[in-house]
């Protein structure tokens, strides 16, 4: 194989490593938490209804309460719409601009994984949840979503966008170029992954 091939070949294992790693880390926090303020499904999700600047400090105040103290932390990021250093662009696999990386509340754990928390707004508590972006090495580049940007959701259920659909439906999604800066199709990358072991095939469309 050639140099350029090795290295692809490389990147792709460490990028499935660190995501494998980063979700069970996850899944490990959320247990701890239950442990201490019951099932996920519990948890006040009700509190996620506002928008705006209060919408922002309810939701760092959910993570704070739910997830923070269970995870291994190098650094949090106090304060919506901060300069440093979670502001930086991330793209669709097709190289589009998604968002210049506004976050409710961010996290850089000690393995240099740097984890994003938004809240959505619905209208009842079946509707509120939080969306948790993952972003494998941190600022680094390319901050592409399938390459090293992941999205989880948490509740109803922890675990990522699509996780357990059939792997032809999450295939084709991964693949499916976004549109007006919607990653809906992209967010079921990590599924992908997963659902092949923790491993990217070489149908993945890895750029």
């Amino acid at each position: 194989m050639t140099l350029p091939v090795l290295e692809q070949n490389y990147q792709k294992r460490i990028t499935a490593t660190r995501l494998e790693a980063t979700y069970s880390m996850i899944k490990q926090a959320i247990r701890m938490s239950e442990a201490k303020n019951g099932d996920v499904s519990e948890w006040n999700f009700d509190s996620l209804k506002e928008d705006g600047s209060k919408g922002v400090k309810l939701t760092q105040k959910f993570v704070k309460q739910y997830i923070e103290p269970y995870l291994k932390i190098a650094h949090k990021d106090e304060f919506a719409y901060s300069s440093a250093p979670y502001e930086y662009n991330y793209y669709s696999l097709n190289g589009k601009l998604i968002s210049s990386s506004h976050t409710h509340y961010s996290l850089a754990l000690n393995n240099g994984v740097y984890l994003h928390f938004n809240a959505n707004y619905g209208d009842d508590n079946d509707n509120n949840f939080v969306e948790l972006r993952i972003d494998i090495n941190g600022k680094q580049r390319p901050n592409t979503v399938g390459i090293d940007t992941f999205f989880m959701h948490i509740y109803p259920e922890v675990k990522f966008y699509r996780e357990g659909e059939k792997r032809d439906s999450l295939l084709e999604r991964c693949k499916t170029p976004e549109t007006g800066g919607n990653v809906s199709y992209q967010n079921a990358c990590g599924a992908l992954i997963q659902a092949d072991g923790w491993e990217i095939k070489d149908d993945y469309p890895w750029k």
